[in-house]
């Protein structure tokens, strides 16, 4: 991204990206989509700008409910959502907002949205867990085995 703000002939801020004021989605989309090779995504993520700090339980349960498709959005019939072609990975956003309702939303049509992004705290967390059930296993495999040995 070339400039973090544009001015205009008033030489007011048309958008900022760091902290969103005034901005033209098109001119980010265009830049974002054709002018960029990577984008990286940074989150204010401060333990200072943070309260009611809790660990996230039941993460790996959570995450195998959720079920992974490949799809190819209706882009004739939702022209107005700029979707791209061709084949797509991800979620179905009902299944995710069982389960995770803070990573979607609703539009003003009522079709859902995924905040992909959102997930990578909550996969690392399923990942953690499932690594403590492998090395529970792996404890009681080796317990098992010097029984055996025993005999």
């Amino acid at each position: 991204m070339a400039d973090d703000k544009k001015t205009d002939s008033q030489d007011k801020p048309k958008y900022y990206f760091g902290g969103i004021k005034e901005f033209n989605l098109v001119e980010i989309e265009t830049e974002v989509l054709n002018d960029s090779i990577y984008l990286d995504v940074f989150a204010g993520s401060d333990s200072a700008f943070k309260e009611e700090i809790r660990p996230l339980e039941n993460g790996l349960d959570k995450i195998m409910k959720l079920e992974a498709f490949e799809y190819l959005y209706k882009t004739e019939q939702f022209s107005h959502k700029n979707f791209p072609e061709g084949n797509q990975i991800g979620f179905m956003a009902q299944t995710v907002r069982e389960q995770f309702p803070h990573l979607t939303r609703e539009d003003n049509e009522g079709h859902l949205s995924v905040n992909y992004a959102g997930f990578t705290p909550i996969l690392l967390q399923g990942l953690k867990e499932l690594s403590t059930k492998v090395e529970e296993q792996e404890a009681t495999i080796q317990k098992l085995i010097k029984k055996l040995e025993e005999k």
